[in-house]
């Protein structure tokens, strides 16, 4: 069920899940996931993941004159994305209603939590670890009510035919669950000198912390991995910093 929330410092989102939209909130506007990222007074800023728009909500605080390129493939965040955009009145932000990937497919399932649907991802074996370590706090039966699952099918491009030919992109920002080195792999070689900087969050399973920071640092990157606000160690959770000399 959607609702109005007021998150802090007086900022209202419509949301389907309180419990998370406060944690991406602090994240970003208290923690400050995004913090030491300065940009031009107009940049050019690529969203991968968009969800219900936070990201957005924060970097518009920031740069209002920003232009923003968002990128959310589940329906219900796509209709939040559309509300928060409206609410705060924003311009010059657009949003694709598309996965992204190392290539274009169609008909791609991918797994939607509706109690909290910014952890959805085409790759849901990667939330085995935060329910066991979330089980270990609070009963199974409750961790299984938060992750139940919805399958939802949706096409897959790669980020290589919406980058611009004549302009760079100041950031780009990636937090797509699972899929981080899918994305990066969707940009041709021939586009990677135009993204000036890059904040890409990881979790660390199977090496894709290092898959990740070896694109980047393939493609010119000096990279600052760094844990993620609001986690422990055991999370593995981490913010790749890129930047270029």
């Amino acid at each position: 069920m959607t609702e109005l929330v007021e998150l802090g410092d007086g900022l209202q989102v419509y949301t389907q899940s309180v419990l998370e939209a406060q944690y991406i909130y602090d994240e970003i506007f208290q923690q400050g996931c995004y913090s030491g990222v300065e940009l031009p007074d107009r940049p050019l800023v690529f969203d991968i993941g968009g969800n219900i728009g936070m990201f957005v909500l924060y970097i518009k605080n920031k740069y209002p004159d920003a232009e923003v390129v968002s990128f959310e493939p589940m329906p219900d965040s796509i209709e939040l994305f559309g509300k928060n955009m409206d609410l705060h009145g924003l311009g010059d932000v657009t949003l694709h209603r598309t996965a992204l990937g190392s290539t274009a497919e169609s008909g791609v399932t991918f797994s939607f939590f509706p109690m909290l649907p910014a952890n959805s991802t085409r790759y849901p074996e990667i939330k085995e670890q935060p329910k066991d370590q979330m089980a270990q706090k609070v009963d199974r039966a409750l961790v299984d009510q938060m992750y139940y699952a919805q399958e939802v099918t949706v096409d897959v491009q790669r980020l290589a035919a919406f980058l611009p030919t004549d302009r760079d992109i100041d950031l780009l920002k990636v937090d797509v669950e699972g899929a981080e080195a899918d994305v990066l792999l969707g940009i041709d070689a021939s586009q990677w000198p135009r993204i000036r900087r890059a904040v890409v969050e990881v979790a660390d399973l199977d090496d894709q912390l290092e898959r990740v920071c070896a694109i980047l640092r393939d493609n010119g990157f000096k990279v600052d991995p760094q844990r993620a606000p609001l986690t422990d160690e055991a999370d593995r959770y981490f913010m790749v910093h890129a930047t270029r000399d």
